[in-house]
């Protein structure tokens, strides 16, 4: 165990001071022919948003797990962080990367209390086509809330 940033930092997770915790599994695959990817990086991040309009953020890196032959990270604990604490303006970033792929990204992952949050993420090959990275984007409820008034 080690110290980050006043945080204390064991098994590669920064502990956030917070005492509830949930949980996050993901599992890499190739986008056309639905076959895992081993050896994919997976990188968490915590960011914070700042200013009137969220119109600024700041990005801590909190911690990094490699897929293994099932195209699978290890089940990951980490501190609670929603949309439902009050007053929360900070949310957890991924990135998925792997050797002859592009890129992938979730923003506004949704850790909740004693709850195994699960991603299946699709990589297209580099230069396969036009894309060069692909986002999934997790709705906030004011976002949900708005969609289902229109």
């Amino acid at each position: 165990m080690m110290y980050f940033n006043g945080s204390l930092r064991s098994n590669g997770c920064i502990h956030m001071n917070n005492a509830a915790t949930g949980f996050l599994h993901i599992t890499v695959f190739h986008n056309v022919v639905n076959t895992v990817i081993e050896n994919a990086v997976v990188s968490i991040y915590k960011i914070s948003y700042h200013g009137t309009y969220n119109e600024r953020a700041e990005g801590r890196f909190i911690a990094q797990y490699t897929t293994d032959k099932d195209g699978a990270t290890p089940l990951i604990e980490l501190p609670v962080l929603n949309e439902l604490m009050p007053g929360n303006k900070d949310y957890y970033y991924i990135s998925v990367s792997a050797y002859g792929f592009n890129d992938a990204f979730i923003f506004n992952v949704q850790i909740y209390p004693n709850i195994l949050s699960s991603y299946k993420m699709y990589l297209t090959h580099t230069f396969y086509d036009d894309v060069v990275f692909n986002f999934i984007v997790e709705p906030t409820r004011t976002e949900i809330h708005r969609r289902n008034i229109n």
